[in-house]
């Protein structure tokens, strides 16, 4: 899918698709979803890289294995999601709610996630190598086995499990 905006009418069609459960595994890269309140849709094995997703409501998404490299992601809302084994590579997170998410294996290398809320999320074996967290609130979060290699910034990580974590 091109890099352009879409009109108000082919995101409507869009959202009504995502809503019907007709995302899993969807070819949606490059598409503007910006603002869009998408709770509890199943994108999960989506492309959605460099996807437009900035102050999106995804709270309680399937998004399993799903493939967000170089995603706007700042501002959105993601509570409760399941991102295991999600690729988040590169994108930018800037400020997203990320509380109680399932991201084991994920990969958010080199994403920035500066100022993002991750409180009692799971990141078992995540990839945060090379990621910006300054400011990132791990409060309760598993980091369990976590590789953290060349991450830069002053994260939280008030009550964090870090056991296995490489730093």
């Amino acid at each position: 899918m091109p890099d352009t905006p879409q009109s108000d009418a082919a995101r409507a069609v869009l959202l009504a698709a995502l809503l019907e459960g007709k995302g899993e595994g969807a070819c949606l890269e490059g598409v503007d979803l910006s603002g869009m309140r998408l709770s509890g849709v199943c994108l999960a094995h989506a492309n959605l890289r460099h996807a437009h997703l900035r102050g999106v409501l995804l709270d309680f998404a399937n998004l399993r294995q799903a493939d967000l490299c170089g995603a706007d992601l700042e501002f959105a809302v993601l509570g409760g999601a399941d991102l295991t084994q999600a690729n988040l590579a590169d994108a930018n997170m800037k400020r997203c709610n990320l509380v109680g998410v399932k991201a084991s294996e994920a990969d958010f290398r080199g994403a920035d996630l500066y100022y993002a809320r991750t409180g009692n999320g799971d990141f078992h074996k995540a990839d945060f190598r090379n990621a910006h967290i300054e400011r990132t609130i791990f409060r309760r979060a598993n980091l369990s086995g976590a590789d953290m290699r060349g991450a830069t910034g002053s994260p939280i990580l008030d009550r964090a499990n870090l056991d296995g974590a490489l730093r």
